[in-house]
């Protein structure tokens, strides 16, 4: 038998907590929240390290485990999990491609000359920047091309949004159509994924990009021109990444979107996150706004806290420190919640606090009217969608939160739209964007032509 496909190895450093060697790893399955202060609360996704012995010694199924993601330990109904291999909880911290790659090697025919002409450019010190990432770019690409080839894949068009809906006709109608003067006064709800940021696409960055000074030094033409002065300087940046060029042009391609579609935006509002309030920035430059059209940072707008349990939260910055970075951002806004980066949450409070924003936002601006986009992170979509179902819906009492499952699969500047009066989910008024990945190019390859 011939493979069809040449073999693909990597080389995978992993660990795992030493602490609990000896306990079984069990994958939460179903979402809850705790009711008494010695509870765990589970989170989709997470992974909890439980002894065999809990469940012999327990006679009515709750358990005693510890979070992978958090770190915190508590009494769980261990129904809510089931058991999964151990190396589902490892960490792992370097993938190296064991192919063929002629890169890695040195060139005989390197000489004295090249080496003091490389010297001349600041990025050739960097070679190891973003590689791990190129590594798997080259994969997928290799993947791509095998399919087109032998499947004869279709149009990546056809595949992802296929022939349901015309777009032209979809704009059209927004402005001149009868489902367009049904909606004319209706206002326009938007969320909004931010851009492509720098710390997925190159891995560590920042040891790369700073000298001794704390300097910061571009090494790669999709890495911002230049970065803000803010407190904690470099190690600030590592915990709060920035957005790459191509996510700046991500999110100007949103607003020049609603923009030729006739939809104007009169209210911004944006995760602290950096990378979040410039997604917006770079959002009203595509839209061409009025100059007093503003991003409003609000904090509450944040994702889930305890994602970043493990590695720590930097300070945001402030309004002052990203007007001064050049970004476009409302210095006298007030924001709807005040938020405490060192204390934990639970799933719930940060769901509310969303909840609060999106339905605050919505009730204040009613009168001066306008629509609204709210910018932030993959479960931003998720969390507008349930803070206005439930504005809609006026009951008492809820089911309660859990994260989405289709998290993953929202991509970069994805962005979802509602209507008022009534309010529903209805198709955006202007396409979505596609790109793909590009790995690093090495020009030492030429030498060997």
């Amino acid at each position: 038998m011939q493979p069809s496909d040449q073999p693909g190895w990597e080389l995978r450093l992993y660990s795992r907590d030493p602490r609990f060697a000896n306990h079984q790893v069990y994958k939460v399955t179903q979402g809850y929240v705790p009711k008494a202060s010695d509870e765990l609360e589970l989170v989709l996704g997470d992974y909890i390290y439980i002894e065999e012995k809990e469940f012999d010694n327990s006679p009515d199924g709750w358990v005693l485990g510890t979070s992978w993601l958090t770190g915190v330990s508590g009494c769980l109904p261990a129904v809510f999990t089931r058991r999964t291999a151990e190396s589902d909880a490892w960490t792992l911290h370097r993938a190296i491609s064991l192919g063929n790659n002629s890169s890695d090697s040195k060139s005989e025919s390197d000489s004295n000359t090249d080496g003091e002409m490389a010297t001349n450019y600041p990025h050739e010190d960097a070679t190891q920047l973003g590689l791990e990432k190129s590594e798997e770019t080259y994969k997928e690409w290799g993947k791509y091309w095998t399919a087109v080839q032998t499947d004869k894949t279709d149009s990546i068009l056809n595949v992802t949004q296929g022939q349901a809906i015309d777009w032209k006709a979809n704009t059209n109608q927004v402005e001149t159509g009868p489902e367009g003067k049904k909606d004319k006064g209706r206002r326009w709800i938007f969320s909004m994924r931010h851009g492509e940021r720098v710390d997925l696409t190159y891995g560590q960055w920042v040891p790369f990009c700073f000298d001794e000074d704390g300097k910061y030094v571009r090494k790669d033409l999709n890495l911002p021109l230049k970065l803000g002065e803010r407190v904690g300087g470099k190690d600030s940046y590592m915990k709060d990444t920035p957005l790459t060029r191509v996510g700046r042009l991500q999110a100007y391609l949103v607003g020049e979107g609603l923009r030729l579609a006739g939809v104007p935006v009169t209210h911004v509002y944006a995760s602290a996150a950096l990378r979040c309030v410039e997604t917006a920035h770079s959002f009203l430059e595509g839209l061409q706004a009025d100059p007093s059209v503003k991003v409003k940072v609000e904090p509450g707008l944040f994702e889930y806290k305890m994602w970043h349990l493990a590695k720590g939260m930097a300070p945001f910055m402030t309004p002052i420190e990203l007007y001064k970075y050049g970004l476009n951002v409302d210095l006298q806004y007030q924001p709807y919640v005040d938020l405490d980066i060192h204390n934990n949450e639970t799933l719930e409070e940060y769901y509310k606090r969303g909840e609060l924003v999106v339905q605050s936002a919505v009730k204040d601006t009613e009168n001066e009217g306008g629509n609204i986009i709210f910018v932030g992170h993959a479960a931003t979509l998720d969390v507008m969608a349930i803070a206005l179902k439930r504005m809609n819906e006026n009951k008492s009492e809820y089911p309660a939160y859990q994260i989405n499952n289709n998290l993953l699969r929202v991509p970069y500047c994805a962005l979802g739209a509602a209507r008022d009066r009534p309010w529903e989910i209805v198709c955006p008024p202007c396409p979505p964007s596609i790109n793909s990945s590009s790995g690093r190019f090495d020009w030492r390859m030429l030498l060997d032509a």
